[in-house]
């Protein structure tokens, strides 16, 4: 096995499974050990402006359209769609869907980046991690929009390879990175920059994009 067949082996073969693990570790932790820690510690009672409120809708709003477009779009099996949509057609849809909400979740990033690091009241109050998770977000979403304007130049098959290594890594299938060993940079870049998202997730205030919809969902149905 080459050098590159054993980082490609690591980074896209075995690497999802050490983030989920760390993931779901980090996250029982944080809810049963430090629960009390888990807020957005927004930054609006320190400094109100257009540009929270802006950066935030749009931010929050694309970037949940961007994570269930890739769990349907590469955890679907063909089987679910082959009788009445062709993988061009799923292809296209793709590319379409995931330019407007990742160009709107890029925008929103942005916005929220330029406020974090240049916003004299809320640098005082930052921690390194503030800057790292948002900086990371930020690389994320641009290498996404890439992979994206790659995808609308390659073939079918190049793009269909990501559904197969997505679903063979679900079914405990490590050796599926085979499937995509071949494609451009920007994509492989793209997942480890994901994994490292997934790994420091239950550790940054991250944490609040889902604490806060089940308490809403728990307040919710305790009147009834």
């Amino acid at each position: 096995m080459s050098t590159s067949d054993y980082l490609n082996n690591f980074f896209l073969g075995y690497l999802p499974y050490i983030a989920f693990g760390v993931f779901f570790a980090g996250f029982i932790y944080r809810v049963v050990k430090r629960n009390n820690t888990i807020q957005a510690n927004s930054t609006q009672f320190i400094s109100k402006d257009r540009g929270l409120y802006w950066g935030s809708l749009l931010f929050h709003y694309a970037i949940i359209l961007v994570f269930f477009g890739h769990l349907f779009g590469l955890l679907t099996p063909k089987w679910v769609y082959d009788w009445f949509m062709s993988h061009e057609t799923k292809r296209m849809l793709a590319i379409i869907l995931g330019s407007l909400s990742g160009g709107v979740a890029l925008l929103g990033i942005t916005v929220l980046t330029i406020r974090r690091f240049t916003n004299k009241r809320i640098c005082a109050t930052s921690k390194f991690q503030d800057y790292f998770i948002v900086s990371l977000l930020l690389l994320q979403i641009a290498l996404g929009l890439w992979s994206t304007y790659l995808t609308s130049q390659s073939t079918v098959e190049e793009y269909m390879s990501a559904g197969n290594w997505a679903q063979g890594v679900a079914l405990f299938k490590p050796d599926s990175w085979r499937f995509i060993a071949d494609l451009d940079i920007v994509y492989k870049l793209h997942i480890v920059n994901g994994f490292l998202i997934f790994i420091l997730f239950p550790f940054t205030k991250l944490m609040h994009m889902i604490m806060i919809p089940i308490r809403f969902a728990l307040d919710y149905f305790k009147k009834f």
